[in-house]
């Protein structure tokens, strides 16, 4: 097999990752818009309490530092296995973007949480 395959298979891998995550999060936003149109046709209303209930009402800051810190560590683990394989051009190569993305969604977390 030519070593070719792997680096195309890695980022195939991150597509596919990619792809599914903005599935599931379109799907979840169409469920609960679907939720709060039945609610408001039966006669109830919209309330703060309720959006914070189904989840309409997330901290922005909270889920920027989760995702800064996944990215983080996805970026780390890239380098980390770059080192350990020898192999650390490849490595670097995929963990540069995700580190930097991580490290640019934790430092918006910590702006927006003073503001």
């Amino acid at each position: 097999m030519s070593e070719l395959w792997i680096p195309v298979i890695g980022i195939i891998c991150i597509a596919v990752v990619i792809i599914a995550s903005l599935y599931m999060g379109t799907r979840e936003k169409q469920q609960l818009h679907t939720t709060l149109q039945l609610h408001l046709q039966n006669g109830g209303e919209l309330s703060p309490a309720l959006l914070k209930n189904l989840g309409a009402n997330v901290n922005q800051s909270k889920r920027d530092l989760r995702k800064g810190l996944l990215l983080t560590a996805i970026g780390i683990a890239c380098f980390a296995g770059g080192f350990i394989s020898e192999n650390f051009i490849v490595g670097a190569v995929f963990g540069v973007f995700p580190l930097f993305v991580g490290l640019a969604f934790g430092g918006i977390s910590l702006i927006n949480k003073n503001e």
